[in-house]
């Protein structure tokens, strides 16, 4: 009998230690969402350990949390480690940062193996799609490889809380970045006249060419950046709208040299100033609808 029931626990440990390894030895969790914003946007926030608990999902779990920030605020060697009685004690450590794209960080809990976290940004029709992926190698140890079983659990819901109060911040940002791109009259310097194509000398890189200041008429126009359509309907509006006030000013346009000028890009829509030199100089004429 104690020998049938010592077989039987030796059968048992072999299955489930046998078990433990047929589970993945890394563990992957992985959230995503569509931010309203440009990739820049939301890479500036990420990228930054002094706006972590600005969006992070665990800075409201403890706010007596201490923070220590070593090496540089943002990118490659940003470092901030945490002593909380609550969330426990660790450190991130940005270890790649590639500007718009993504940031990878190393992750250490403790007496724990490390663990990285990485964000990728990608451009999308409405903004920016954001993936947030932890993975951590769980190595040889049974008991490892079955608690890997459960990160999903554990953290997928900090990490979909987070993501959620990420793309309420940046798309705050942006927002009010657009606005104050709108309502900004600028500094009231004219843009200079742009070499046409018949200017440019295709055999040669990239130049730096002086040229002759002339005055300009401007307006300033936004549309959709992902709809082709409203883009073109917003130039073609704003050039008609400058045509319009020329005629109406006595003004002549030299029409080979339309010019757009980014203002910004932020929160889906496209904020730019375009604008057509004059012939010859004007005289004083009055601002009328922008």
């Amino acid at each position: 009998m104690i020998r049938n029931i010592a077989i039987g626990v030796v059968v048992l440990l072999v299955v489930v230690v046998g078990g433990a390894y047929l589970t993945p030895q890394v563990a992957h969790v992985q959230r995503s969402v569509v931010v309203q914003a440009s990739p820049e946007d939301v890479f500036s926030v990420v990228n930054d350990w002094t706006r972590f608990n600005e969006w992070s999902p665990w800075a409201k779990l403890d706010p007596a949390t201490k923070y220590t920030l070593d090496g540089p605020p943002t990118g490659v060697g940003a470092k901030m480690s945490w002593t909380s009685e609550v969330t426990g004690n660790g450190s991130q450590e940005i270890i790649e940062s590639d500007p718009f794209k993504s940031v990878k960080s190393k992750l250490e809990f403790g007496d724990q193996g490390p663990a990285f976290a990485t964000f990728t940004f990608e451009a999308v029709e409405g903004g920016t799609k954001v993936v947030w992926a932890f993975e951590s190698d769980l190595g040889m140890n049974p008991v490892s490889r079955y608690m890997g079983l459960m990160f999903d659990r554990w953290i997928g819901k900090d990490y979909e809380n987070g993501l959620a109060s990420l793309k309420t911040l940046v798309e705050a940002q942006a927002l009010a970045a657009t606005k104050e791109a709108l309502e900004d009259p600028g500094n009231g310097l004219t843009p200079p006249d742009v070499p046409g194509v018949v200017d440019a000398d295709p055999t040669k890189g990239p130049e730096v060419v002086t040229v002759t200041g002339r005055p300009v008429i401007t307006t300033r126009g936004t549309a959709a950046s992902s709809d082709d359509v409203a883009l073109s309907e917003a130039l073609g509006g704003a050039y008609q709208k400058i045509l319009t006030f020329a005629e109406a000013n006595g003004l002549e346009i030299d029409r080979g040299a339309q010019t757009a000028v980014t203002v910004s890009h932020a929160n889906g829509q496209w904020v730019f100033d375009a604008a057509m030199p004059l012939r010859g100089k004007a005289g004083a004429v009055a601002e009328a609808d922008g």
